[in-house]
């Protein structure tokens, strides 16, 4: 259990590290160097989303692999971070218990704990 609780701590130290470094990169260094972004979004902006996304392994990963097509002879356009669809859990609901339910309004479910909202959520923070 405690070698859980370790590898928690580093990757939260990881993740507090490659942001503060992007956000030090967006405020000091960024502009000082003129705008030549090959992508939207930019690459640290794309760091700052697949870290808060993914965490600080795969985050990580998706950033170092943005970087390194980030070059002359790379790619150009739009490149979105990967939605995170393995974290999450779905089941099915059936649609008679949805109606059944009392503090459902009208028919209408609305489920605060959905992929949508919660990425909702995730947005609002950054």
């Amino acid at each position: 259990m405690k070698f859980f609780f370790k590898i928690k701590n580093i990757n939260k130290i990881f993740y507090n590290m490659f942001f503060n470094l992007i956000i030090f990169y967006q405020k000091i260094v960024s502009p000082i160097i003129p705008a030549r972004c090959r992508y939207y979004p930019t690459c640290s902006n794309y760091g700052k989303q697949a870290l808060t996304w993914h965490g600080a392994r795969k985050g990580g990963w998706l950033l170092l692999k943005r970087l390194s097509r980030c070059h002359p002879l790379g790619g150009h356009g739009i490149d979105f971070v990967p939605l995170p669809l393995a974290s999450y859990n779905y089941q099915y609901i059936s649609f008679t218990d949805v109606l059944n339910t009392d503090n459902q309004g009208l028919g209408v479910y609305r489920d605060n704990n959905s992929y949508v909202s919660q990425l909702n959520h995730l947005m609002k923070s950054t």
